[in-house]
């Protein structure tokens, strides 16, 4: 039952919970299973948008189900329940930890019901997508608007995706240093060797270079 935490992760039960970032929002990850837990995530979105919204009732709302549903149905070799999407932890766990673990496929429904700012958001994104569907139909108006709709959809994604692996080359690429490049700079240390019998005084210039 004993529970340690970090900056990055918490341990409890033997367990290891890693804490990272979903669209600007803090989550705690489950790293046995890369479940998250909602009812954290949903308590910081209260405090940032001064509400009161409750994890029960968003995972059984209308449109969570349904979600859960269409998940259930278009999964393809990743065994998906509606069962398997969320389930309780409590028992033996420390508080940091406990509450509601929703699949990471949710997580979009849980912060559009629970933030409307986060709705509002993700509307102008949607708006977007529409105006380039609209101007890429007119252009080419052989295509069905459903079916210039899932290309912008691929497009844009495939885009994200590309740039993510582009990003993630870089970081590996970059090699480790104390000091930036151009940012080096030349330092002179005197030394002085004193001969006590005669003493003389021999100076030593050493060039270090930070």
């Amino acid at each position: 039952m004993a529970s340690t935490a970090s900056t990055t992760q918490i341990v409890s039960n033997n367990e290891t919970f890693t804490i990272g970032q979903y669209n600007g929002f803090e989550i705690i990850v489950r790293e046995k299973d890369g479940f998250i837990n909602a009812t954290k995530l949903v308590q910081i979105i209260n405090e940032r948008e001064h509400t009161n919204k409750q994890i029960k009732k968003i995972v059984q709302s209308i449109m969570c189900r349904d979600y859960k549903q269409l998940l259930s149905e278009n999964s393809v070799g990743q065994n998906f329940t509606q069962q398997l999407l969320d389930y309780q932890l409590d028992n033996n766990f420390s508080n940091h930890v406990k509450g509601t673990y929703v699949h990471k496929e949710l997580l979009n429904v849980v912060c559009m019901k629970a933030c409307v700012n986060y709705l509002h958001h993700v509307t102008k994104i949607m708006d977007k997508i529409n105006e380039t569907t609209i101007t890429e139909q007119e252009a080419d108006k052989t295509q069905a608007v459903a079916e210039q709709f899932h290309i912008v959809i691929n497009t844009v994604t495939d885009t994200l995706s590309d740039r993510f692996t582009d990003l993630n080359q870089q970081v590996r690429q970059l090699a480790p240093r104390t000091v930036p490049n151009g940012k080096e700079r030349t330092y002179i240390l005197m030394v002085e060797e004193v001969v006590e019998d005669e003493q003389l005084v021999e100076q030593q210039e050493i060039h270090i270079t930070i």
